[in-house]
């Protein structure tokens, strides 16, 4: 008996769309001799932070590095101690995880009942800590009562945005306008992929948006004004020309995923596989569609 399959993710025609599009950035890049930096990585953070609806968008090397740059940018304004308590959903990436420690900080992992991390949860914790970094995790927004949650006790809230590029809350607002911060990953899998490594913070805050800037660029102040520790993560002026490219699609993308997870709702019939429910249509950029399997994972 043969069996066929359907690719996880054939990136190839995804990305043939762009070709012509993506050569004449290659182009006019390769021409400019202006390799760091420039009008690309600025037309991108403008275009980027309009499109999520933020006041402020930095582009970095990855979205671990973004992650780790809006915590490190937090210690040095001193909005965070040197020592903080993050509190993180045990149910998510490592580079979650990574990005904490990363910023000598202490992760505090708390289960979740299902999937994301619920205010019902947080309510019910006694662990002790000093902020929160959320998950969108499969592109599901984190509930609107987690925020307010957070905002009640005066505590900050960070979101790894990394899948949920161009989701919007109850309220209509989008994915990277909802957290203090948020650290969007543009790796090639994601709803809005480069050509290899890329990322991005998205804040509101003046002030945490100029510190992750400089922190992103070795701490510098000026050319020769160093005055804070440092890391070397910059959007690249190619991976941002590519998402420049990509950037219209976004919505359109994420509307084609949101038919299919539909489809599968209405048409996913068998009794080893359990769906979620169906609230997990909504507020969803639909990065993956994750089904329970009984007693065994079937690749």
């Amino acid at each position: 008996m043969t069996h066929s399959y359907i690719p996880y993710l054939d990136l190839k025609p995804l990305n043939d769309r762009f070709k012509k599009q993506d050569l004449a950035v290659f182009e006019q890049i390769h021409d400019s001799g202006r390799f760091i930096g420039g009008d690309w990585v600025k037309g991108f953070e403008d275009r980027f932070a309009e499109y999520c609806e933020a006041s402020y968008c930095i582009g970095t090397g990855n979205g671990l590095d973004a992650l780790t740059i809006i915590l490190k940018s937090e210690v040095a304004l001193g909005n965070l101690p040197k020592d903080a308590k993050i509190l993180v959903p045990a149910h998510t990436y490592i580079a979650t995880f990574l990005s904490i420690i990363h910023a000598g900080l202490k992760p505090i992992p708390i289960d979740v009942e299902e999937l994301i991390l619920t205010a019902s949860v947080l309510e019910k914790t006694t662990i002790s800590y000093d902020a929160i970094v959320v998950v969108d995790i499969y592109g599901k927004l984190v509930e609107d009562e987690v925020y307010a949650f957070a905002k009640a006790n005066n505590i900050n809230i960070y979101c790894d945005t990394a899948q949920s590029h161009g989701a919007t809350n109850n309220s209509g607002i989008k994915s990277g306008n909802i957290a203090r911060a948020s650290a969007f990953s543009f790796y090639p899998t994601k709803n809005l992929g480069a050509i290899g490594d890329a990322g991005a913070i998205t804040t509101n805050v003046l002030e945490l948006a100029n510190m992750c800037r400089k922190i992103a660029n070795y701490g510098r102040e000026s050319r020769f004004l160093n005055d804070v520790l440092g890391v070397n993560s910059r959007l690249d002026p190619l991976q941002a020309g590519f998402l420049m490219n990509r950037l219209p699609l976004l919505d359109s993308d994420n509307d084609r995923r949101n038919e299919i997870a539909n489809s599968y709702y209405k048409n996913l019939k068998n009794e080893k596989v359990r769906l979620l429910d169906t609230d997990f249509l909504s507020n969803n950029a639909m990065h993956v569609f994750p089904v329970y399997v009984e007693n065994r994972r079937v690749f």
